[in-house]
């Protein structure tokens, strides 16, 4: 089965490197605006098409082939409906790469997006606490706790495409080792999404990293995090997997991207506008290269994604909670000392 899934990825990346290559002669263009944007002349986006057509391009592929990795009728349909929840994601950062939307609009579609996906891949309504200890959400709270993880993911990528790389090869790190928890779990459908995603996304990065000849855009962004966000929802309903691994997979793009919004909130600063303070973009002024910053993101998505495999077969322990919680106190100690080197250095960002 896995040479399958290595076919589909390889089938998704091929695409995905032709498309993004004919987008970068025919556009759409983007153009260094605004003082948050570190390219310096118009340079093609929304490379994000060209991933999501390498993913159809593998899953069909995979699809095709479905009796030799499980992927039954009913199992194709459960990978079409997720791709369809991810392809409308996708299209509202097209526009929004091509035309700005508002704030609020974007919230609004993220929202009911969000609780689309929560209602049709699966609510999580229970969280394991140790051996025969569970909290028990209900459903109310456990629909939102669902939706609000989705949310989460598809914004987090979104705030942190911001270097060559950064954003696309973490996410491309973390879905290759959700693809594993799900091939080890029995979730083949999970692993088929995982699996074309990363391709895509791999041969995407062909042109983007390091020299950023084409970026993904909003479109790449919410939709390589839609496709994490639902994948890991499919793996956590169909398998035994502790709800507190899928955020340990995706750790390091998470916590840079809350801990500047709380940041950002402690100081009273907008939240829906963009700014400058994440800790990559402090590294940027710093002096760090686009090269050398992914490098770091993707050495610590690795490491996140090793101990999220561990513990993925740890269903009623409390492993998986107290090693997030480790990671969290870390992340915190870790954002706390770059801020005040950059206050030291004068290098933190005064935008509101």
């Amino acid at each position: 089965m896995i040479w399958e899934l290595l076919g589909g990825a390889a089938a998704a990346g091929l695409v995905s490197l032709i498309v993004c290559r004919v987008q970068m002669a025919a556009g759409p263009v983007d153009v260094p605006d605004a003082a948050r944007k570190t390219h310096r002349g118009p340079t093609p986006t929304s490379g994000g098409i060209g991933i999501a057509l390498g993913y159809t391009a593998g899953l069909v592929a995979l699809i095709e082939y479905g009796d030799a990795i499980g992927l039954t009728r009913q199992v194709a349909s459960l990978a079409w409906l997720a791709s369809v929840l991810s392809f409308i994601f996708l299209l509202i950062g097209f526009v929004d790469d091509n035309r700005a939307l508002g704030p609020r609009l974007k919230f609004l579609s993220f929202s009911l997006l969000s609780i689309a996906a929560a209602i049709t891949m699966g609510v999580v309504d229970e969280l394991p606490l140790g051996p025969g200890v569970e909290w028990r959400l209900g459903l109310s709270l456990g629909l939102f706790g669902t939706a609000l993880w989705a949310f989460t993911m598809v914004n987090a990528v979104n705030f942190m495409d911001g270097a060559n790389g950064l954003a696309m090869g973490s996410m491309a790190i973390g879905l290759f080792a959700l693809a594993a928890i799900a091939v080890v779990n029995g979730s083949n459908v999970a692993a088929a999404l995982c699996f074309c995603a990363a391709g895509g996304i791999a041969g995407f990065l062909v042109w983007n990293f390091p020299n950023g000849k084409i970026f993904a855009g909003d479109a790449g962004a919410l939709f390589a995090g839609a496709v994490a966000a639902i994948a890991s929802l499919i793996v956590l309903a169909r398998t035994g997997v502790s709800p507190f691994v899928p955020p340990i997979l995706f750790f390091p793009i998470l916590a840079d991207a809350l801990l500047t919004l709380a940041w950002r909130v402690k100081r009273r600063r907008k939240i829906l506008v963009g700014h400058q303070e994440h800790l990559y973009q402090i590294a940027l002024r710093s002096g760090w290269s686009h090269r050398n910053i992914s490098l770091v993101y993707w050495a610590a998505m690795a490491v996140c994604g090793l101990i999220g495999f561990a513990l993925a077969h740890r269903h009623e322990g409390a492993e998986s909670w107290v090693a997030l919680a480790i990671l969290a106190v870390v992340s915190v100690g870790v954002s706390v000392a770059v801020r005040g080197f950059a206050r030291a250095r004068g290098l933190d960002q005064l935008d509101q």
